[in-house]
């Protein structure tokens, strides 16, 4: 297939009026789009902005999260025209991360759904009518144990592209399939390129406001269900089946097919479900499967849900291509995903994980419980991170001063430091954009001993496949 190449380089985003972040961006632009980083309400330096929170002899006349996400909001759009972009039209993708409660030890072990406590979404969509308006962009909200700064609710990163507005497009989903009932859409085309906001085993009914007796009360649609009374059937290969056969007809209605799918954002709340979640995405996917970052420990804002999908693909008659990208000295990810996929100007790796190619973590870099202080597998991790993206960039053609955007999961974000001594050793000058979050539960992390993964994207312009 042709490929479009798009003549830029990278540049970071420095925003007049936002105080630098420690050791990363708030945005990087590069290939037309712009990456933000964890847009946050804080200095960097004293944590949650003053007006973020009600002040302390009036605390009861507004609401937390309508002050700290308005100023979230503001930042993100001081990166966006930094960019020479509009908050109101060029957002294409969101994520946000919620502060969630997470359950104990001994309830996270004994279940794998669980219903967080999370603030009301209300005052962030409020917010988000009156500054954003358009509600054309793919979102995704997921509830995680930290957010970097103290006290913070929210944290918000993004993809966009600068004078997107009038092109990008929308879809219209067929009467049957469920919509989803906050301000953002289910599938967003930009281009060759088409967003596909998170979605998971809902109808956006459930049992509510329902006599029929299915189980513990949810949201989950009745297809989505195994009977209960019988030892028989798997809930998260049902509630994965659900969702993929959701996005493909949404696909479908985007003018594309998952056979066209570049990258996929799926989040369990409990490792445990990854082989069933697997087994059934290989039924979906077949030899060419996207890359494919799987987030485990983490919260999902719809009760019941235990497994979430967002998926960015090529449209149908796109002339961009893509490729399988595989260097040798990287380990595979785990499951039915290639190491990366480079797609136009950019390259999308899977879960990068600090395991030799055996699987595991090594014993040298393994986060440990009986000798945490004398060592820092943070530190460690982080550096066999950027290793192996060298490694991938390289075999894309590109290089790691070329990444752009950099989620991390942490197991603890007291290994947050750690992570960004590396960090600024890997990108000691133009750093990407970078969002962090803590995760949660008995088992934050996919592989034991892990106390860091990323999802990355990076700059590659194509030169010639």
């Amino acid at each position: 297939m042709s490929t479009r190449h798009t003549a830029t380089v990278r540049r970071v985003l420095r925003p007049d009026g936002l105080p630098p972040a420690p050791g990363w961006s708030h945005g990087v632009q590069a290939g037309g789009w712009v990456f933000g980083g964890s847009m946050m309400a804080t200095d960097y330096a004293t944590g949650l902005l003053p007006g973020a929170r009600p002040p302390e002899d009036a605390p009861w006349f507004t609401e937390p999260l309508d002050l700290e996400s308005a100023a979230v909001l503001d930042a993100t759009g001081a990166v966006l025209a930094e960019a020479g972009g509009d908050l109101r039209r060029d957002l294409l993708r969101v994520w946000q991360w919620i502060a969630a409660t997470y359950p104990g030890p001994a309830e996270y072990a004994a279940s794998r759904s669980h219903w967080p406590a999370l603030p009301s979404g209300t005052p962030y969509a409020r917010n988000l009518a009156r500054r954003v308006g358009d509600p054309l962009r793919a979102s995704t909200g997921i509830g995680v144990r930290q957010l970097p700064v103290p006290g913070a609710l929210l944290a918000l990163d993004f993809i966009a592209v600068p004078g997107t507005g009038g092109r990008k497009s929308g879809v219209t989903l067929p009467p049957d399939l469920p919509a989803p009932r906050a301000g953002y859409a289910p599938a967003v085309r930009h281009g060759d390129w088409v967003f596909l906001s998170g979605f998971g085993a809902t109808d956006f009914a459930g049992d509510w406001m329902s006599t029929r007796h299915m189980g513990e009360p949810s949201m989950i649609a009745p297809e989505a269900r195994v009977n209960p009374y019988i030892w028989l059937g798997s809930e998260i290969e049902a509630q994965t089946r659900y969702t993929l056969d959701v996005l493909a007809r949404i696909a479908e209605s985007a003018g594309t097919s998952l056979d066209r799918c570049v990258k996929a954002d799926v989040t369990l709340t409990h490792p445990a479900d990854f082989p069933g979640m697997d087994r059934v995405w290989r039924e979906f996917f077949g030899d060419e499967p996207p890359a494919r970052t799987v987030v485990t420990g983490s919260q999902l804002v719809i009760k019941g849900l235990r497994v979430e999908v967002a998926l960015v693909l090529l449209a149908g008659d796109a002339t961009t291509g893509k490729r399988t990208v595989h260097a040798d000295e990287v380990p595979d990810p785990p499951g039915h995903a290639p190491q990366a996929v480079h797609a136009g100007d950019f390259l999308f790796t899977s879960t990068v994980l600090p395991a030799s190619r055996a699987g595991a973590v090594p014993a040298a870099v393994r986060d440990s419980v009986g000798t945490p202080y004398f060592a820092d597998p943070a530190r460690a991790q982080t550096a066999l991170l950027a290793e192996y993206v060298a490694a991938l960039c390289q075999a894309a053609g590109s290089a790691l001063g070329e990444v752009c955007k950099v989620q991390a999961f942490l197991s603890d974000l007291r290994h947050l430091p750690g992570m960004l001594a590396s960090w600024r050793d890997a990108f000691p000058t133009e750093p990407p954009a970078l969002s962090s979050v803590g995760l949660g539960g008995g088992a934050p992390l996919p592989l034991p001993g892990a106390c860091v993964q990323w999802d990355v994207i990076a700059h590659a312009p194509v030169r010639g496949w």
